[in-house]
């Protein structure tokens, strides 16, 4: 499938980056499983903008992929999960990303490079929609108005604590 999707053209935008295969793979997995279509080229620029200014890629789907639950309130416990996938503390493609994925991955929303933007979080589980953030400051504002929407959103699948 990797093959079929992962065209010569795609290789070749890869190598012109400057970046591995393997980088553009682990970001774009985690696009695939932190966003919808829409957002993609956001989400990607935040892991750059993480990347380009020698932060963890710290994504909750490499955690969820390690944990085998899709937990939205992660568990301090959860976070220092000892593996291979797990970015926050190292990193490792979790899934086959999709060709827009990978676009995204490659060219992301520049205006959200250039703003510097470094987190995003969840708004509503239900929806997917996202809320992006520059500072840790006004991320850590963001979690604590929307992490009640989380830890009702585990509740009703029965995965809280």
């Amino acid at each position: 499938t990797f093959d079929a999707q992962f065209t010569d053209e795609m290789r070749q935008e890869v190598a012109d980056s400057g970046r591995t295969i393997h980088e553009v793979l682990t970001v774009a997995s985690m696009i695939e499983k932190e966003a919808k279509k829409a957002d993609f080229a956001k989400v990607s620029a935040v892991f750059h903008n993480r990347l380009n200014s020698g932060m963890k890629l710290q994504s909750d789907p490499t955690i969820h992929y390690v944990t085998g639950q899709r937990r939205m309130a992660l568990r301090s416990s959860d976070l220092q999960v000892d593996s291979p996938y797990n970015t926050y503390i190292v990193s490792g493609p979790i899934c086959n990303p999709s060709p827009e994925a990978i676009y995204a991955a490659l060219y992301p929303d520049e205006s959200y490079v250039a703003e510097k933007y470094l987190y995003f979080c969840s708004k509503d589980p239900n929806t997917g929609e996202l809320y992006f953030s520059k500072t840790l400051e006004e991320h850590n504002q963001a979690v604590a108005i929307y992490s009640p929407l989380w830890q009702a959103y585990d509740q009703e699948r029965g995965i809280w604590l």
